[in-house]
This record gives C-alpha cells, sequence and structure tokens, in this order.
C-alpha cells in the first residue's frame, strides 16, 4: 500500500493508509484501557499487526482489543458519512477504505480480528481444540468463497483480479504456511 502512495499518488492509497492507521490506533488505544503492554507492530502485505509482550490476559480483553480495530474504522464511516455527498472525493474514498476495512476485518477468517474474537469466545465456551478446529474449516470455507467469487468476476467481467491475487495470498498465508492446518 505504501509503494502504491509513492508510484500513483493515488488518494485512494491515501484514504486506505489513514483508515488503516486508525485502525490500529484503536487496538493500541484498547491495550492501554486494558493495561495490555504491546510488544513490536509488524508491517507485511497484509498489513500491520500488533503483538502484545506476553499472551497472558483474559479472553474478555482479547475480544476487546480485537473489536476496537474494526470498531474505530466502522465508527469513522458512520461519523463521515452525512459528508460523502459533498462532491469531495477524498471523503468518500476513506469512506469506502474505512467501510471495508472495517468489516473485511470482522471476517471469522484465521488471523484477522474476527477470527480472533470467534476463537477467544469458542475457546471460553468449548476448548481451544474445538476453537482451532472450527476456525481453520470456517477460514478455508470463507477464503474460498472469496476465491470462487474473484474467479466468476474474472471470467464474467474481466475485473476483480485484485480479490482473486488476494484470496490466493491469503489461502497461501493462513494454510499453506501453517503445518498444523486442517
Amino acid at each position: 500500500m505504501i509503494i502504491a502512495l509513492f508510484l500513483t499518488h493515488s488518494y485512494i492509497s491515501i484514504a486506505a493508509l489513514i483508515a488503516a492507521a486508525l485502525h490500529e490506533l484503536g487496538h493500541i488505544t484498547a491495550a492501554k484501557l486494558c493495561k495490555i503492554p504491546l510488544g513490536e507492530l509488524k508491517l507485511g502485505i497484509f498489513g500491520a499487526a500488533l503483538t502484545p509482550q506476553s499472551s497472558c490476559f483474559s479472553y474478555k480483553k482479547e475480544i476487546l482489543l480485537c473489536l476496537a480495530g474494526p470498531a474505530v474504522n466502522l465508527s469513522s464511516a458512520i461519523l463521515i458519512y452525512p459528508f460523502i455527498h459533498n462532491g469531495n472525493g477524498f471523503i468518500s474514498l476513506f469512506f469506502s477504505a474505512s467501510l471495508f476495512l472495517g468489516s473485511l476485518n470482522l471476517l471469522p477468517i484465521k488471523d484477522f480480528d474476527g477470527g480472533r474474537v470467534l476463537s477467544c469466545t469458542l475457546s471460553y465456551i468449548y476448548s481451544p481444540e474445538i476453537a482451532w478446529r472450527t476456525l481453520n474449516i470456517l477460514s478455508f470455507i470463507l477464503i474460498f468463497s472469496l476465491w470462487s467469487l474473484s474467479v466468476y468476476l474474472l471470467l464474467r467481467l474481466s475485473s476483480s483480479l485484485s480479490l482473486f491475487i488476494f484470496s490466493l495470498s491469503l489461502f497461501s498465508k493462513i494454510f499453506m504456511s501453517n503445518k498444523d492446518a486442517i
């Protein structure tokens, strides 16, 4: 995303970068409120990831920490919604980026915020083993569905190459690199 910002000078890249920064600030704020010390910030192809210094905190705190980023994105989208019809293209782009990032991160996919929330909830109710199995199966189904949609759109409309690449890279990241997957 940062490379695209410098190469294209696109407002969409700037809007997406601001939405991503607000997302991570939501996680940081929640960590501070829950008194969870943060470790490192990792930047990668799928965005940023904050890692706590320890994993010794409650499921409740983990859920709050996970929901904070998407909540900030969705809240900022709601707050600026009344202004998207002013003719300011950047506000519309920021609205779209915030809504997309917040919604995407709530999907119950392994390593996404929604996946972590589901894992904590199932671990608390049942067991970590059931949570792990359920999340792996659900992640596979959702990523396969995204990939199938992207193939359909590519064949029918000759568009959505980015969704195709995104779904393949998600599959690769989550399942091919994880020897413990399904």
